[in-house]
């Protein structure tokens, strides 16, 4: 691999997340000559670098919404023994519709060939230092390594950073969190935990079922790799025992529950059980801070989990997050906001080139609780309908020669607790490549895009820019047959029985 980085690009994509993945395979399929720049040394973002647990699902209900590029990444995945593909949750509470889980390390693997394949660079090590402008267009970029720097020109330049770093150093104006409280959703320390009796485990929700805030047992719907064959499921609770090791001393950590579910690989468990809370994680000192805080609230809820819960018995720490998961920081301020109400009313706009279809979660930022009524502590909405995005919710007031991609595009705090999960950022991410690829070739600007062309080229690649009844009424027969077959095989479930009845009627 003798890899030769050109001095200019069509499109740079900052950011190798699955935004940046998404945006970077899409520019390429347009016939757009592009670089991803990359701070790790490997793609993935939080997906690999956060030790982010399953793929939020590409669904609202069975209806499959996120579709094209990033399906075809799932089923690169799927080939390699690497996913599962979409597991349906019957109780979506907390956990959403679906789960994509996914092995780690072929999660790099696929992304990075994917790109290779498609005549893409990629330059790993490389932090963006600066912004090369001229007047109030975008040009390039200049990059900072161990070796020193290396500027790039570019005639678009996609932030798929998350915090939208390349903007604001090109001069875009900003929202930080929720300007109303000041305040952003909490970050998580996430790991796994392995030789695991995932069966006991299993058996203690089972025959716990009060001690649980949520909990459902997820269904395949295709075939996947015997090698990751187990019973997957979900759960938030063991709050007895999280209660009692309190009391004891035996446990400090952000939150006053539990949530487990599976690792891909039998005997693992993976888990979201952390809050990191009170920190600007834009902010380098704070997160320097907020790691630190991680790191003893997964020592100590191991530890917990080890001594109090059963199954756990022999169980021990197998990967931890190499950084904290970042939830939310600075929206980068747009043509148009995308607000509460056009998310939680399923809104439809005439220039859509993405959708959303996540119920509305924000995590509390003020304490260890879940979910509560008002606007005060953590929520769970669910929504009317799936929601469309704008593009003008992907191009920034300023400057000019940029696209937004992934959790920073414009749009409120409580907006972005629904597209902010990792599918519905592949569904942004392919739409930002395809914008900015399109535009390099034209020699235009992202505002001068004829919304129609960029729509025509996602449904060319497969993306469901709009709903298609048929296809949705198909999705939800197969589900519902199913669920029907998988779970008529098993003699218990810890899905609330009223639930699991509504698919043997």
């Amino acid at each position: 691999m003798n890899m030769k980085l050109k001095d200019n690009y069509d499109v740079i994509v900052v950011g190798g997340g699955p935004a940046g993945i998404m945006a970077g395979l899409a520019s390429l399929k347009t016939g757009a000559s592009t670089l991803i720049i990359e701070r790790n040394g490997f793609l993935g973002g939080a997906a690999t670098n956060s030790v982010l647990g399953p793929i939020s699902p590409f669904h609202f209900g069975d209806e499959q919404v996120i579709n094209g590029i990033p399906q075809d990444f799932m089923e690169e995945l799927i080939k390699v023994h690497g996913s599962t593909g979409h597991l349906k949750a019957l109780d979506p509470y907390g956990s959403g519709a679906y789960l994509g889980f996914y092995d780690r390390e072929k999660y790099k693997y696929v992304a990075e060939a994917m790109i290779v394949k498609a005549g893409g660079d990629i330059f790993y090590h490389a932090f963006i230092s600066d912004i090369e402008k001229k007047g109030n267009k975008v040009t390039g970029v200049t990059a900072i390594t161990k070796s020193g720097s290396r500027t790039f020109g570019a005639k678009i330049v996609i932030d798929a950073s998350g915090d939208g770093d390349a903007a604001v150093m090109a001069g875009a104006g900003y929202v930080y969190g929720n300007p109303e409280t000041g305040r952003a959703q909490p970050g998580s320390s996430m790991f796994e935990m392995v030789n695991v009796d995932t069966d006991r485990v299993y058996d203690y929700i089972y025959e716990n079922p009060d001690d649980f805030e949520w909990k459902s047992d997820l269904i395949p719907i295709r075939e996947y790799s015997n090698r990751l064959k187990q019973h997957y499921f979900v759960a938030q609770g063991f709050k007895k025992l999280v209660k009692q090791a309190v009391a004891a001393g035996d446990l400090c950590f952000g939150r006053d529950s539990v949530i487990v579910l599976n690792g891909i690989h039998y005997g693992s468990i993976h888990f979201n059980a952390t809050r990191v809370s009170g920190y600007n994680f834009a902010d380098p000192i704070e997160k320097s801070s907020s790691e630190m805080d991680g790191r003893r609230q997964i020592e100590s809820v191991s530890e917990f989990m080890i001594k109090y819960v059963p199954g756990f018995e022999n169980a021990y720490v197998s990967v931890t997050s190499n950084e904290v998961g970042v939830r939310e920081t600075r929206h980068i301020k747009g043509l148009y906001t995308l607000t509460a109400a056009d998310v939680g009313e399923g809104r439809k706009f005439d220039d859509v080139v993405s959708r959303g279809y996540f119920p509305i979660d924000i995590h509390n930022p003020n304490g260890a609780t879940g979910y509560t009524k008002g606007s005060n502590g953590g929520c769970w909405v669910d929504l009317k309908d799936t929601y469309d995005i704008p593009i003008r919710c992907l191009i920034p007031e300023k400057p000019d020669g940029m696209v937004l991609s992934g959790r920073c595009i414009s749009g409120t705090s409580e907006a972005h607790g629904s597209y902010r999960t990792q599918g519905g950022i592949m569904g942004i991410g392919q739409a930002s490549g395809v914008i900015a690829g399109l535009c390099a070739q034209k020699g235009i600007e992202p505002r001068e895009i004829d919304v129609k062309e960029v729509q025509d080229k996602l449904v060319e690649f497969g993306a469901s820019v709009w709903r298609n009844e048929e296809k949705k009424a198909k999705e939800e027969a197969h589900a519902k047959k199913c669920v029907r077959e998988y779970m008529g095989k098993r003699d218990k479930s810890i899905t609330k029985k009223e639930i699991l009845e509504q698919y043997f009627e």
